[in-house]
């Protein structure tokens, strides 16, 4: 008999083991709302956000079988988008996971918190026990979200997504299932809401049907709470295009989420020790050097799950080859329009170029314009990019900033736009390269006037011609230092000649920290291009 029993116990612990070490089912919750909303609301492109990061998961998951990738993952666009209909298919899946899988919850379109001062949820700051539902909680703006019901319409996320009845996110957390969040919308900092993990708490205003003193005592309170009875997640990681005091933007040519689109670049070249998975740091490392994403907020904030993978590396196929090592794939829509992917020695770098009469425009996959060439000045352009793209050991640390000494997104016309090394330990050997809209690289540092190193890299008035300049800085070897000064020239510009050498020292030994920088100025003097800021 106890030899009976032992047999059954090893036979229920082989099936456990292999229940626990099973590879895991991918499901999610993707939504995108809305072009239309009941309420008349300014309608959003978040569809087509929603609907190609869908297509992102199937490929990496399913083998591009939207069929079987449907089973797992739900669609919500449109007039689907409702608090019961969401509500409904988190329960859905948290009850069909098993430990070990993995959810991806991805948000594009209007969004709101206590901080939002539109009209959007004006009415709810009469209702106090509305207010503490919402406290140091993120909103989804869903089809037939109502004006009048905010409570009852609205996605509020520590009610509907943390808790769902039981079947949310802190549901998931327990049972060990993998939870990536991602949310394109304005004030969504706390859209993943735990505790008091919050990226700025709400302090009422006078504004409010509230006693001013007996609120902010009442949320002292509870705050020390939670910080000492709630716990924080174990499985979930969640990315924000802003905080939860922050507004969010569409690319007007794109007709997309900035972030989204960032995201999505990230899942094409985040993964640069081509391991095929992104980690939460790689994808975190990505997103801080766009632009567009500089606002972006992260939970765990810190290095917890720094090594998590939070997505399988999507890697292309290339199939043309040039003999300049840069690769490009090309398709041809319609007559005017080509969409190409550059790809410098395996690793992705997404442009967009069209063609208007005899000039190519060269856009970032983001949307914005680089530059403008033609025929000759676009191949100079293609073959400067591998510079641009040469990753080292760590990243540089460093300040663009205009005459009031403030980061900027855009420089305007006459303005004084310096760059800096923020760390003066490390400025024995730096080179700094540019990238103007012609493909013209002109080394800043060192020069011909100063070929000793500064970490002051770059102080000047902002004149013609205006657009979209690169900037690359290296932190190097002195034999490397001392091997580019030999391709110093009046000037500074560097020839197709130039450029290859330059490529190959720093190619040869990549042991280097690298920063690389977008730099945007305008045809638009101060008081114009500074309004809204």
């Amino acid at each position: 008999m106890k030899n009976k029993i032992a047999v059954i116990g090893i036979a229920l612990a082989i099936m456990t083991q292999l229940t626990w070490s099973k590879s895991p089912t991918y499901h999610g919750i993707i939504i995108g709302c809305c072009e239309e909303y009941k309420e008349g609301i300014k309608g959003l492109n978040a569809k087509k956000d929603a609907e190609s990061f869908f297509n992102e998961l199937t490929n990496m998951y399913y083998n591009g079988n939207r069929s079987k990738a449907s089973q797992n993952i739900h669609l919500l666009t449109e007039k689907s988008v409702t608090r019961t209909n969401v509500q409904h298919k988190l329960k859905e899946v948290a009850q069909k996971t098993q430990p070990g899988d993995v959810v991806y919850f991805f948000y594009s379109g209007h969004g709101s918190s206590l901080h939002d001062k539109s009209r959007l949820i004006a009415p709810s700051y009469k209702n106090n026990e509305l207010i503490k539902v919402m406290e140091n909680s993120g909103l989804i703006i869903p089809y037939d979200f109502n004006f009048k019901k905010v409570g009852k319409t609205a996605i509020i996320s520590k009610r509907d997504l943390r808790d769902n009845n039981g079947y949310g996110f802190e549901y998931l957390d327990n049972k060990n299932v993998q939870v990536i969040m991602i949310s394109d919308s304005c004030y969504s900092g706390n859209l993943f809401r735990n505790s008091s993990n919050s990226t700025k708490k709400f302090i009422p205003t006078t504004k409010l049907n509230l006693d001013y003193d007996t609120e902010v005592a009442k949320i002292k309170e509870r705050t020390h709470k939670e910080k000492h009875h709630q716990k924080e997640y174990n499985n979930l990681i969640f990315f924000s295009a802003g905080g939860t005091d922050k507004t969010v933007a569409e690319d007007d040519r794109l007709k997309r989420g900035k972030f989204s689109l960032v995201v999505e670049k990230c899942l094409k070249t985040a993964n640069q020790n081509r391991d095929n998975k992104i980690t939460k740091k790689e994808l975190q490392e990505c997103l801080h050097t766009e632009d567009t994403a500089k606002a972006f907020v992260v939970y765990p904030s810190n290095d917890r799950l720094a090594n998590q993978t939070v997505f399988k590396a999507n890697h292309k196929n290339i199939t043309l080859q040039q003999k300049d090592k840069i690769r490009v794939k090309t398709s041809v829509r319609e007559i005017t329009k080509i969409s190409s992917e550059i790809v410098i020695d395996k690793k992705n770098y997404d442009i967009e170029i069209v063609k208007v009469g005899n000039k190519y425009q060269i856009f970032r996959y983001t949307g914005e314009v680089y530059a403008e060439v033609n025929n000759t000045d676009l191949k100079k352009y293609l073959l400067a990019l591998k510079l641009f793209k040469l990753k080292g050991i760590g990243k540089i640390d460093v300040s663009v900033l205009n005459d009031n000494r403030k980061t900027v997104g855009q420089f305007c016309k006459g303005e004084r736009l310096t760059v800096q090394i923020k760390d003066q330990r490390n400025t024995d050997y730096i080179v700094a390269i540019s990238l103007d809209r012609k493909g013209k690289v002109i080394m800043l540092q060192p020069n011909d006037d100063k070929q000793k190193s500064s970490s002051n890299l770059l102080d000047i008035g902002v004149k013609y011609p205006y657009g979209m300049d690169k900037l690359k800085v290296f932190t190097l070897s002195s034999k490397q230092y001392n091997q580019i000064k030999k391709l110093i020239v009046k000037g500074g510009t560097l020839e197709d000649y130039g450029v290859n050498e330059l490529y190959k020292i720093l190619k040869f030994n990549q042991n280097f920290k690298e920063a690389e920088l977008d730099i945007e100025t305008i045809d638009k003097p101060i008081n114009q291009c500074r309004q809204g800021d």
